[in-house]
């Protein structure tokens, strides 16, 4: 595996990288097991870290709420104000503690009512595609079941399909199937796979960032959200409805 120091990946997983850097270092992602499990390293040691952070907090305020009774012991020897002042920030400690994830759950709230707001799965072909070719050529097929709403049975089909179809609308409707789904992870995958062409229209690049906006609305992701959304602002396909969103998000 290609040398990738340690700042590579947490500017990655700090969101700092332009969008070629992410794409071009999430394609070494996708060709090497040893690489996801030095991303899936890095995210568990965040988590710990934001996880002791919080027991600390907790360690602190019950410090300063036994000081506090120490003091309420000793009365005669320590200001009333003392002890209230100790008290006063043990409640701030709980109350940001407590605040924080109310406000993550109520951006979690916003983001999913945005989301089923704005998504349509793109527009199905169907009719002309019916049916089943005898080659073992199955883009017909994903397109009907695609058509009928069989997500699953899409998604099967269309990721058969692009080992056999070299075209980004493939990975567009797979990026899609997953949505209709509920899984927005693998949407995002399947999605930026699009992004990787390089003769690319203008049209299917941004409807492109278009259902990567959503997916990443539908996985609480807002900064990977208003990165999708901020391209699309003064087109005329997407521009009213990303302006909307972008101002539910600030």
């Amino acid at each position: 595996m290609e040398k990738i120091d340690d700042s590579t990946i947490q500017r990655y997983l700090d969101e700092e990288m332009t969008e070629i850097e992410r794409l071009e270092f999430e394609m070494k992602i996708n060709e090497s097991e040893a690489l996801q499990q030095r991303i899936a390293d890095y995210r568990s040691i965040t988590e710990g870290i934001r996880y002791y952070g919080e027991q600390e907090n907790w360690q602190q305020i019950r410090q300063l709420e036994a000081e506090a009774r120490a003091i309420e012991a000793k009365s005669y020897q320590h200001p009333v104000s003392t002890k209230w002042l100790l008290r006063g920030a043990a409640a701030s400690l709980v109350i940001l503690m407590i605040a924080f994830p109310v406000y993550w759950q109520q951006d979690h709230q916003r983001y999913a009512r945005l989301f089923n707001e704005h998504f349509q799965p793109y527009q199905a072909l169907g009719g002309a595609t019916r049916g089943s070719s005898d080659d073992g050529f199955v883009l017909p097929e994903a397109f009907e079941a695609y058509y009928e709403k069989d997500y699953p049975q899409a998604i099967e089909l269309f990721t058969q399909a692009s080992t056999q179809e070299d075209r980004p609308y493939v990975w567009l409707y797979l990026g899609n199937a997953y949505l209709s789904d509920k899984q927005p992870e693998e949407a995002v995958k399947a999605l930026k796979q699009v992004l990787t062409y390089p003769d690319l229209d203008r049209r299917t690049e941004q409807r492109t960032h278009w259902y990567l906006g959503l997916a990443y609305l539908k996985l609480n992701n807002e900064s990977g959200a208003r990165r999708h959304f901020s391209l699309l602002e003064d087109t005329e396909d997407y521009g009213p409805q990303a302006q909307d969103i972008l101002k539910s998000i600030y």
